[in-house]
Formats: C-alpha cells, sequence, structure tokens
C-alpha cells in the first residue's frame, strides 16, 4: 500500500473513532464503502414476482364430486386468462427495470413463473406429452430487460417448485389446451464486476419434507430453496433465497423454517436469508415463523436499522388483480435475514414497482421489493 493510501486509511478511522467518541454519528459507509481498494460491501435484493392469478379456484376442488373434471376446467380456464390478464412479461420487465437502477450485486426471485401450453392437448385423451410451448418466462423476461439496459446478470443457481399441467378450453380457438405452470425460485448475480470482486460458488437447491398435500392434484404443493457461496474481497458468507409456506398454514413454516436452519443455514460461515417468508415479524398475518429464525441467531435487517419504526416497512398487499389503488400494504413478509458477525446492515429500501398505467395491472407485484446494503465489520 503507498504511503498516501495508508496515511488516508488510518486518517479515515482516526476521524471516525474521534466522531463516536464524541457522539458524532457516523454513517456505516463512510467506513466501509470507503476503503482503499473500493467497495467494502455488498447489496443484496428480493423480489416476488407474482405469477399473476390465485390458484385457490383449482386447489379447492374435490375430486370426489361427480362434475370434478368439467369444474377443473372451467377453473384452470379462468386461472390461466387472470394470468394473461396480469401481463407477467411487462411486469418482469419492471421488475428488471428496478433492479437496473440499483445494480445489487445479488438478487433473490421468488415465484418466478414459466408458463407452458399445447394445443390441442393430449390430457383429456390419456396423454402424457408435457406442454412446451413457452407462453411466458418471467426469468428470462427479466435478464432480457437487464441485457437491453446494460445490466449484466446471471442465473447462479434456480429450482423449480411446484409444476402443474392441467387441461383448459382455448376461448380462441376453441379446443381443449394443455397449461402448465411451473413455479421457480432463482438466484441472479451480476457478471460485470472485476475479477475477484465477486464470485458465487456452490450452487444448491432443496425442497421442504413438510409440505401441503393437494387433493385435487394428487400432489404435494412444493417449497423449497436455493443457496450459493460468495466470496467477495476475502470475505465469504452464503446466500440462500426461500419461499416459505403461506400464513394459512402457521405451523407448517415453522416446521419448513427449521429443515432451514438445519440445512444450508446450518454454516459456520455468515449466513444471509432472503425471500418471501410469508410470515409477518410482528405477526400480523397470525404467523409465529419468524421467531423461529430470531432464535436461531438470525437479526431482521429493517428491525435493525429501524428500531423507531417497527410496523414500517410493508412488503405485501396488493389486491389479487393488481387493480385497485386504495388497497394498502398491509404486512412485512419479504425480509432479508442475517446471522454472522462480520456483516453490517448499512440500509435498507422498499419499492413497491408501479407501472405508470391508469389501467391494471397496476403494480408489477402484488409483493414489493427489498433492498438491503452491506458492509463488513473488521
Amino acid at each position: 500500500m503507498k504511503f498516501r493510501a495508508l496515511f488516508g486509511f488510518f486518517a479515515r478511522l482516526t476521524i471516525a473513532s474521534l466522531c463516536l467518541a464524541t457522539g458524532i454519528a457516523v454513517g456505516a459507509s463512510s467506513v466501509f464503502a470507503d476503503m482503499p481498494g473500493g467497495k467494502r460491501g455488498f447489496e443484496a435484493m428480493t423480489q416476488n414476482m407474482y405469477f399473476g392469478a390465485s390458484t385457490d379456484p383449482v386447489l379447492s376442488l374435490d375430486p370426489a364430486e361427480p362434475d370434478y373434471v368439467s369444474r377443473l376446467v372451467t377453473a384452470v380456464t379462468g386461472v390461466y386468462y387472470e394470468i394473461v390478464a396480469s401481463q407477467p412479461n411487462p411486469r418482469a420487465k419492471a421488475v428488471a427495470a428496478s433492479i437496473a437502477a440499483r445494480m445489487p450485486d445479488i438478487v433473490a426471485l421468488q415465484e418466478a413463473a414459466v408458463v407452458r401450453i399445447q394445443s390441442p392437448g393430449d390430457l383429456a385423451t390419456g396423454g402424457e406429452e408435457p406442454a412446451k410451448t413457452i407462453v411466458f418466462d418471467q426469468i428470462r423476461a427479466v435478464l432480457d430487460e437487464l441485457a437491453s439496459r446494460g445490466a449484466h446478470y446471471r442465473v447462479a443457481v434456480a429450482v423449480d417448485e411446484f409444476d402443474v399441467e392441467l387441461p383448459m378450453l382455448n376461448f380462441e380457438n376453441g379446443t381443449f389446451d394443455d397449461v402448465r405452470l411451473t413455479d421457480r425460485e432463482a438466484i441472479l448475480v451480476r457478471t460485470d464486476l472485476p475479477p475477484g470482486q465477486f464470485r458465487v460458488a456452490n450452487p444448491q437447491t432443496g425442497h421442504f419434507t413438510k409440505l401441503i398435500p393437494l387433493p385435487a392434484l394428487n400432489k404435494n404443493l412444493l417449497r423449497g430453496w436455493s443457496s450459493v457461496d460468495v466470496f467477495t474481497r476475502g470475505e465469504t458468507f452464503r446466500f440462500i433465497c426461500v419461499h416459505l409456506e403461506e400464513e394459512t398454514a402457521p405451523q407448517l413454516q415453522v416446521l419448513q423454517a427449521e429443515e432451514l436452519l438445519a440445512g444450508p443455514a446450518a454454516s459456520k460461515m455468515p449466513v444471509v436469508i432472503a425471500g418471501d417468508f410469508n410470515a409477518d415479524p410482528l405477526h400480523r398475518d397470525g404467523s409465529v415463523a419468524f421467531d423461529t429464525f430470531r432464535a436461531a441467531g438470525f437479526t431482521d435487517t429493517w428491525t435493525a436499522l429501524n428500531p423507531k419504526d417497527a410496523t414500517g416497512g410493508l412488503t405485501w398487499g396488493h389486491d389479487e388483480l393488481l387493480a385497485y389503488p386504495t388497497v394498502a400494504f398491509d404486512r412485512r413478509i419479504d425480509l432479508v435475514l442475517f446471522r454472522g458477525r462480520s456483516l453490517a446492515p448499512e440500509s435498507v429500501g422498499v419499492t413497491d414497482v408501479t407501472l405508470g398505467r391508469s389501467e391494471p395491472p397496476l403494480w408489477a407485484s402484488d409483493h414489493a421489493g427489498l433492498a438491503v446494503e452491506f458492509g463488513f465489520r473488521r
């Protein structure tokens, strides 16, 4: 290290020490980000993409009812056209624009769906050929829009969650088609940083063993996680993307949280968990899974940086159709948690991505995005 850089480094530390000693507040960024060699931290972001419709009309059906098949086709048709009306690709592009505006180093995406269709379908005649024609692909739409904006990202790891193919009525040509919805979680990382500044390895994925059974579909509702190990400027940590079960099954949430803590989050290195927890820290949705993470030593970034605003930072509550501007967020379920002495959150921001239009969809998702800047303690 050259003398001038060395002098500047110790001068900054001395100033910071004097300010702390005299009670003058010093932002963490002045200690971490200004160190020689560039940024000494990283920024993480999480966003639930929302595939565009509720699946309750399908999942609530009883296969034992005599008119089950006709009701199933009707319900699937309604869900499909609700997804179409939600405009998944334009919404995904709006999410990409919000990512490009911040340029986080790593991004956790949940409920990023791909919708495929087979026309005409073969399910009604006992066929088993899966639908392959892609109608919407939210991850691809995000990556393409990022690239068009000069923001370079790649998928570091992705995991398929529930993957369901069912018959529907095609209103355009009157045929019975098969539509396939695959829910995915993914971690994106920047590819334009200098070599060694930010790299990932050891991609892992998994599904929880405690799941909700779906009698109407003769399968379970898959939920899971993905993770990578991050190496940046001499520091290492594990980054996990997760999507827990909805708050309608609070005890199942706790079991999934315990699986995560006993699995990828059991690492000896520092850990960051980002995602849709479906669990409000203040239990405003009736869930208690957040307490499981807190008991395991994890800190909530919003609470750490906003101790006087524990009720703020809301991230969920837009209506199913993304159509009513008067429907306000009422809970905080998209979180970035961390554990490890070397990690120091510096800022946290909630971004409710709007589409800038008067007709629905009005927002990119029913969730807001959450971005957190971290520094590293020495």
